[in-house]
């Protein structure tokens, strides 16, 4: 076999090595640019390569794009979310990653002119635009958790956040089981579907 060889990832069709990250599916072996996409793909196969003669969602050119508020449990300077938000656009479907709620930093409870001024913003909440086929909600804490950026744990966030990720299961089930149209049978379009959740 030829070493260098290159096979499209099925989930962010990125062109990568025959080898890399390989998974075996119904005897066809995928390769995958990253463990993201690789996760991605084994928790629902038939999103990204379809069943017999029936094109899989990805292959018509979908996307689910979800927009979520993501609360901190600790502000974040500028500095910090610079970081922050150029390694959460590295990973494959986050689309933007913008403040929300930036709140100033200064001495609580010191009125006046001049704290204003010498206030620095901290950010302390984060608004995520993906596309839930190729990256979950679940995956992009994980990420931010990697860098010791926490989401908030407070009764209700954390219960909110639960909630997000079992709904993105959820849609991605359904999608999965949703009977399909015979390929060839309707042309490639692209649906997106766009959701807001916002945290408490």
């Amino acid at each position: 076999m030829d070493s260098g060889r290159l096979e499209k990832d099925p989930v962010c069709a990125m062109m990568v090595g025959e080898w890399e990250k390989q998974f075996v599916h119904r005897g066809i072996g995928y390769a995958f640019c990253s463990q993201q996409c690789r996760e991605r793909f084994i928790s629902s196969p038939e999103l990204y390569v379809g069943r017999r003669g029936l094109l899989a969602p990805k292959q018509k050119g979908m996307e689910i794009i979800k927009r979520n508020r993501m609360p901190l449990s600790m502000p974040l300077a500028q500095a910090e979310f610079l970081k922050l938000k150029g390694a959460l656009l590295s990973m494959m479907g986050v689309i933007a990653v913008h403040p929300s709620s930036p709140m100033a930093e200064g001495r609580p409870g010191t009125p006046g002119l001049e704290s204003r001024s010498s206030a620095t913003p901290r950010i302390e909440a984060l608004e995520i635009t993906y596309d839930l086929l190729q990256a979950t909600a679940a995956q992009i804490e994980r990420k931010c958790a990697e860098l010791d950026v926490m989401p908030s744990n407070r009764w209700g966030e954390k219960l909110l956040r639960d909630f997000i990720h079992y709904m993105e299961k959820c849609e991605l089930e359904d999608l999965q089981n949703r009977p399909a149209v015979p390929a060839g049978g309707e042309a490639c379009s692209r649906r997106t579907a766009t959701a807001f959740q916002r945290g408490a």
